[in-house]
């Protein structure tokens, strides 16, 4: 019995493949033209066409994958195909099995084109993406067209059914923006960045994460994962489908209201992201209205009624009721850490800027758990980003983060300052950031702020870690470093020029100058969101600047050289007296 259904198969995927003959003609004809007879025409644009050729492989599988399941959206097709002694699971099966080939016989023309062109075997990297890809929306198609009763329907599930990973994190999104309106200090981009890293792990689910690495057991696992998964998922749809719903838009009610649902979350979602309204309660009244039209929409179109079924009220009441009980919780967590403010023994060093790019960043080189001295050093010197280590520092930054928690008011006096983000990085190796919206404040609501602030700003290691190439004896000592320097000059008739300088010369008067400094209180919490800490220079004071290039010599990373400015503001009088260019 066993032998007699195994030599079914093999004829009806025999059969199938003969009949593919025309389809893998045109298609081979398709991949020739675009990928080499265009190109050899033109003589030029050569990768451009590859990458189409694999663009227009998407569209050809796509196609011929809903053709192929078609007879699941046609009541005189269903009967043919039900009488035939194969079943609809083999019948299917055979379609995946033929469309595998069929991608995997494309894949071939395009390495044979690259090969053949003489083209840089790089281009090729994609596959480790377009194989995944092509796969999983091989056996999507499939899972889609049991789903839908249309085959138009069935494309637009499968693009949907590809896309859910993606509508999740946009959906989770959306809670985590609810939440960074209501909690201050909250980001939901810090948010979102600690989710992904630690659970969702969204790169990985569509590959990206192997786009600049090599593969390894990992990827191989994952596809073989969701490919079963898949397939468990046809069996089972294919096992309850009710034929008699053929022809409707989505055959399975749970299904309908599982698009409708997330779809109409999708709406608001986008409208929060690009609203400018900062009042919470009116976003959210909006959002709730934008999403019952948007599902009101939906259904009636997956219904061909304007007329809404109570069941479909009850689903979308409910649906709502859960998400906004989801999002209430995460709420009511976080409001019990608003007011967190770590003790400055417990932080190894702490962030102050406008970005949470910076933290991004930061979170890079604490993957052994810490944050030693040389990674600071190299957050720095790589990202342009200054951590303070200096315990007093820390204090002061805590103080003020205390003094933002009992006033987030600011006289910005024309600046562009919206936000002030501060980030501990524990001895632990846990982290603690917040992200606080700044609100335009009166003169008095300053005072503290700018005098807290101006503690940092003039403290001795941030001149020391800005300055690192001055103050570091190290890069003096033997032949490790190179330190060049070069005089520029601001304006249309920019030039630049040596003048004979060294590092060793110019030094002592750059460090005598910058040991001088003192940045005024007045705007100081304003220069804690600049990107180097620096206050504003006039333009009659932006004439001259020193570009100084370090860079490290036999170094195993291969690292390019570093390359500061130094603008040479009326604060450098010793160094633009011994340039002699005042």
């Amino acid at each position: 019995m066993e032998q007699k259904k195994n030599n079914l198969f093999s004829k009806l995927f025999l059969n199938a493949l003969s009949n593919k003959k025309n389809w893998f003609f045109l298609s081979t004809v398709i991949i020739f033209v675009t990928t080499m007879l265009i190109p050899f025409i033109l003589g030029s644009e050569k990768e451009f066409f590859i990458f189409f050729g694999i663009f227009e492989i998407f569209v050809l599988l796509f196609v011929n994958c809903l053709v192929d399941n078609s007879f699941l959206h046609n009541d005189s097709k269903l009967a043919y195909y039900k009488s035939k002694p194969a079943s609809f699971r083999e019948q299917i099966l055979v379609n995946v099995a033929i469309n595998l080939i069929f991608a995997a016989y494309m894949l071939l023309l395009i390495v044979l084109s690259v090969v053949f062109q003489g083209l840089d075997y790089e281009i090729l990297e994609s596959f480790k993406l377009i194989i995944p890809w092509l796969s999983t929306g091989i056996f999507l198609v499939s899972l889609s067209s049991i789903l839908a009763g249309n085959t138009l329907v069935a494309g637009a599930m499968t693009i949907f059914n590809f896309a859910l990973p993606g509508i999740i994190y946009l959906i989770i999104q959306f809670m985590f923006s609810i939440l960074e309106n209501i909690v201050a200090g909250f980001s939901a981009r810090v948010l979102m960045n600690y989710f992904v890293d630690s659970f969702y792990k969204l790169e990985y689910i569509y590959f990206a994460e192997y786009a600049d690495k090599p593969v390894d057991y990992i990827y191989f696992l994952l596809l073989g994962i969701i490919l079963v998964g898949i397939t468990l998922l046809i069996f089972k749809m294919l096992s309850r489908r009710k034929n008699e719903n053929t022809g409707n838009f989505i055959v399975f009610d749970g299904y309908k209201y599982f698009v409708s649902v997330l779809a109409c979350l999708i709406v608001p979602a986008f409208f929060s992201f690009t609203s400018l309204n900062e009042n919470i309660m009116n976003a959210i009244i909006v959002s709730l209205l934008m999403a019952a039209l948007t599902y009101y929409l939906i259904i009636a179109v997956i219904e061909k009624s304007f007329r809404v079924s109570k069941l479909s009220l009850k689903v979308f009441a409910v649906s709502m009721v859960v998400f906004i009980a989801l999002t209430g919780g995460t709420v009511l967590f976080a409001n019990q850490y608003k007011e967190a403010v770590p003790e400055a023994e417990d932080v190894r060093a702490v962030y102050i800027g406008n970005s949470t790019w910076a933290h991004k960043e930061i979170v890079k080189y604490m993957e052994d758990g810490e944050l030693s001295d040389s990674d600071i050093s190299d957050i720095w010197k790589k990202q342009y980003v200054i951590l303070f280590s200096d315990k007093e520092n820390i204090q002061v930054a805590i103080d003020l983060h205390k003094e933002i928690l009992a006033n987030q008011n600011y006289n910005k006096d024309n600046s562009y300052m919206s936000n002030i983000v501060i980030a501990y990085y524990m001895n632990d190796g846990k982290y603690l950031v917040r992200d606080y919206k700044i609100q335009d404040g009166a003169d008095e609501d300053n005072k503290a702020k700018d005098e807290i602030a101006y503690r940092l700003l003039n403290s001795q290691e941030l001149k020391a870690k800005k300055y690192f190439y001055l103050y570091d004896e190290k890069y003096y000592s033997g032949n490790k470093y190179d330190i060049d320097v070069e005089i520029s000059k601001y304006g249309i008739n920019s030039e630049s020029f040596s003048a004979d300088i060294s590092i060793e010369d110019i030094r002592p008067y750059l460090i005598e100058d910058i040991d001088g400094q003192i940045m005024d209180v007045k705007n100081s919490f304003t220069a804690m969101t600049d990107y180097n800490y620096e206050k504003d220079i006039s333009s009659k004071e932006r004439e001259y600047y020193l570009e100084i290039t370090v860079e490290e010599n036999n170094n195993d990373e291969d690292l390019k050289p570093f390359i500061y400015n130094i603008e040479l503001s009326d604060d450098f009088e010793k160094t633009t007296e011994y340039l002699n260019i005042k």
